[in-house]
Parts: C-alpha cells; structure tokens; sequence
C-alpha cells in the first residue's frame, strides 16, 4: 500500500510513454514530499498507513449524525482578480455541502456498478469567516526541496494567519505560482505513534490552499503542464477544494498513489485501502472515459470509478464518495481532528484562557452579552455572522466592558460570534432559539 502523508491536486503531463498504451499520467508533487520526508524521518510514511489502516478498521454501518465543520477562508491576494467575492466564496461552500450531503445536482450521474456503494457523508459546512491580505509574496512549490508555499498562512512571510486549527478548517485561496499546482491538504498528523519531529509542520499551518482560478462554482482553467509538459484545459465545478477537504479528512487518491503509476504505468499492487473502491492503477488523467479499466486481473472485474472524487477526473464527472471513504472521514472528525465538531459553548465558555471573554447566555433568544477582560489597552471588535458569512451585528467593547448584542430580530439557527483585537481573533458559535 503507497504510504499517504500530503496530497496535492497537480495537472502535468510527464513525456509518452512508448511501450504504454495509456496517456501519461497528471504530475503528482506530493511523491516527492512524502520521499523528503521518510529520508528526513525513517518510518514516517509507515506511521502515516498505520493511522489510515486504523481509521479503515474502524468502519460500522449505524445512523450518521450531521457533522458541522465551521470553516474559515483566507483570501491572500495580489491583485483585484484575485480578490475574490464574497458571492463566488458562499457559492463554494455550497458546492461542498451538496457534495458532503449528496445533493449534488450530478449525484444520480453515478454507473450502476457503483450505486450501491456511495452515500451521503452526513457533513456540512458553515462558514465562520473571511480574512482577507493584499500581498506582494509569492507562493510556489518546491519540488526537489520537498517545500510547500506555506508561507501564505503566515503574515510575516505575506500571507494571512491561521484561526485556530483544532477549531476551524482553515482554507486559503492565493495564486500559485507555476499554473500546474490546483491545491494541497495536509491529513491528520500530530499523533502519539508517529516518530517524533514527522508532525511537522507546525499545527498553525494546518488546512488546505487552493489556487485561486479554481475556487468557483462553474467555468474553465487552462493548466501549465508540470515538469516541462504542455497545456491541460479542464472544466471547474468546485470539485478542487472537494477533493482537498477529503485530503484533509484523511482520505487517498483511488488508485493509491503508487510509484509506477507516476510514470503511466498502471500500478495494480498500490491500493487506497478502501474496500468499496474499484483496483484502480491510474488516475483519470481529467477525463471521464467508461472504458477505462486499468486492473483488470485483480479482484472484481470494474471499471475505474471516475465519479469518484479522490480520482483526477474532469470535474463535471466526479460526483461520489464511497460508503467506506465517509466511514474513514468521519472517523478522523471524531478523533483526530475532534476540535472542528465540538459541541455548543456553555454560557461560561471561556474562549481563550489567557484572554478571557464570556458570551451568555447561550442558546439565546433576546439579548446576547459579551463580557470582556482582554489584558491590551485596545477595544475589541464584535462581529455576528450567519453560517454563509454575512455579517448581521457589529458592536465595540473597552476592555472591561460587558456589552449587549439585541439578536431578537434574527431567525433560530447556528450564528458565528467573532470578537477582534489587533491581530488576535476569538469565535464562538451562538445558538438563535
């Protein structure tokens, strides 16, 4: 089984292959950081498999309960092109709740051989908030180095700090440089089994970075090839940051990642380690071809899942996650990264320890009191957003001030409270009754 750290979304075409009759493979960077790291730290794509396998054995058939990720987006922007609205990033988050619910337009798109195999993930998410950072950095991957273009999570390299990562998928959007590199996803990482310094990076550079062109709901992007290769126009349907958020997850590409298929060799002994997914020994290679069946001697004789969206497949034909693959993604929810689905804050929550904010009472009806006791010498900033991320009540408190927020006017649901000072943010969910 290829062992799974870090997964990144790359168009490229590595020169033909002659004695191969399929088309070379889509250029896949995350080979060469798993390698720089497993040199770097004996044992580390070992650790990574062991957690994946753990997970995969953890799969039960019971009713799903909704699972809610908030999620916050940083926009890392250089340009007014890049700077992109408020509509087109709501529109994306809905992409990912039809997609994580099934209620995807395309759902019932899926062959056959494959509908007793996929399902509704029973996960939503809400967006907590929007940063935005005009910059004048770039962000490029560095393949020999094994280097990510991390720096757009941290402002001192120009880039937009994360909010909590134990709290929030955190997803910045930024023009990566290259036109090759779609987005990368960190999985889990920081467990008690892995060899130590193997979770690096640090947890505040955690989440997933998507090039801005393909962070929309519809249209096209015409891709530089990787390592020398031509151009690849494919079709966007939002599905990049569908397939980063499953990296995120915990989930692998189909057909496992392995070291023959980078040269476009069907690599039939690599595996995903999911059941319910066909042998796959290829990506799609953004194509969307039924014929295409790449292991034909290894198991039950199917066709490759191109609606499967941990394939590279065009995006107006991924449309499916397999009953095991939300098994595993929410295995990781309820264990590794828990932080994102906590329950509700009590009226005495205490967002920060060190910076003391009281919120109560919650669940509200009438009046929603923020008491704070933050040690700078500066006034906070209240914002209220609804789960699309529009702002609806905005206030400012001293110091030592407790002040009221009037939310009788706004209908019962799940709202996101933001309180602002300086460079430090502090949310909190607040139950509308």
């Amino acid at each position: 089984m290829i062992r799974f750290i870090l997964t990144l979304l790359v168009i490229g075409v590595l020169g033909n292959m002659q004695a191969q009759q399929f088309a070379a493979p889509s250029g896949c960077g995350y080979d060469h950081y798993v390698h720089y790291l497993d040199q770097t730290y004996p044992g580390f794509k070992q650790a990574a498999d062991d957690l994946f396998q753990r997970n995969a054995e953890g799969i039960s058939s019971r009713d799903l309960e909704l699972l809610t990720i908030p999620v916050v987006v940083h926009v890392v922007w250089q340009n007014e092109e890049q700077n992109l609205a408020d509509s087109l990033i709501e529109q994306v988050i809905d992409v990912l709740n039809e997609d994580y619910r099934r209620l995807n337009a395309d759902a019932g798109l899926v062959r056959a051989e494959f509908e007793d195999v996929v399902g509704d993930a029973f996960i939503e998410f809400e967006l907590a908030g929007i940063e935005r950072v005009e910059t004048e950095a770039s962000f490029e991957l560095d393949l020999l180095g094994g280097g990510l273009p991390d720096n757009v999570k941290q402002s001192t390299e120009g880039g937009s700090d994360a909010w909590n990562t134990t709290q929030y998928l955190n997803i910045w959007v930024c023009n990566i440089e290259g036109g090759s590199l779609l987005g990368y996803a960190y999985p889990p990482a920081g467990l008690d089994h892995w060899p130590e310094g193997a979770d690096a990076p640090s947890p505040n550079l955690d989440g997933v970075v998507i090039h801005y062109p393909v962070f929309k709901r519809t249209g096209t992007y015409t891709a530089t090839g990787l390592l020398g290769g031509g151009e690849t126009t494919v079709p966007v349907r939002g599905r990049a940051i569908t397939h980063e958020v499953a990296h995120y997850l915990g989930l692998r590409h189909i057909w496992g990642d392995g070291l023959l298929s980078l040269i476009g060799f069907p690599d039939c002994d690599a595996d995903d380690g999911v059941e319910d997914t066909p042998q796959q020994g290829l990506s799609s290679q953004f194509q969307c071809d039924p014929t295409q069946n790449t292991c034909t001697d290894i198991g039950t004789d199917l066709p490759d899942m191109f609606e499967n969206f941990m394939d590279y497949a065009a995006d107006d034909c991924m449309n499916s996650f397999t009953l095991q693959q939300i098994a595993i993604m929410r295995s990781v929810l309820e264990n590794e990264r828990n932080g994102l689905i906590g329950e509700p804050v009590n009226n005495e929550e205490i967002v920060a320890a060190e910076n003391p904010i009281r919120v109560y009472p919650n669940p509200v009806s009438r009046q929603l009191y923020v008491a704070t006791n933050l040690p700078l010498s500066s006034t906070c900033q209240i914002q209220l957003f609804d789960t699309q991320g529009r702002l609806l009540k905005t206030a400012k408190s001293g110091i030592h001030e407790t002040i009221a927020v009037d939310v009788s006017d706004l209908p019962t649901g799940l709202y996101g409270l933001r309180i602002t000072q300086g460079k430090q943010h502090y949310f909190q969910r607040v139950l509308v009754e």
